[in-house]
Formats: C-alpha cells, sequence, structure tokens
C-alpha cells in the first residue's frame, strides 16, 4: 500500500522500482481514467524482459494482490503484451 503524503507525493516502493530498473530521475508519463491514476515509465531504450523479470513481476503481483487494486497485474499483463497503455 502506499500513503500520500501532506505535500501530495507518493513514493513508488523500492522492490517495484527494483524489478522496472528504474530510479531517480526516471521519467513517467501520467493516465488518467475513471478513479484510476497510472505511472508510465518513459526509457528512451526499449526495455526487454526476461522470463525471470516477467516471474519477479508475477510473484510481486500476488503479493500485493488486494492492495494494488489490480494495477500491477495489469501493467504485467500489458508488459507481456509489449505494451505499457
Amino acid at each position: 500500500m502506499i500513503t500520500m503524503t501532506s505535500k501530495h507525493q507518493v513514493t513508488i516502493p523500492k522492490k517495484i522500482m527494483d524489478v522496472l530498473g528504474l530510479g531517480k530521475g526516471s521519467i513517467f508519463d501520467v493516465a488518467i481514467s475513471e478513479n484510476r491514476i497510472e505511472l508510465i515509465p518513459l526509457e528512451t531504450i526499449e526495455k526487454v524482459f526476461t522470463e525471470e523479470e516477467y516471474e519477479k513481476l508475477d510473484m510481486l503481483s500476488v503479493k500485493e494482490k488486494g492492495k494494488e487494486k489490480l494495477v500491477t497485474q495489469k501493467l504485467v499483463d500489458n508488459l507481456r503484451k509489449g505494451s505499457v497503455n
């Protein structure tokens, strides 16, 4: 679960940052639909995930199930399809 601070900031958990290979200075596109906010990492080089990385994303999705309201699983599914939209 992620909580917004009094300055309207949220912190992306380190496990998610590590799995996606993100770090300080990473840039995101923001998509808003209905009651959802999606952060879409923007990279100048297309990231290709190994099966091991997909397995880690799947395990993270299972661990976070119920907390993330299926956002993590949607990301994993979209990454498998080659899309982050």
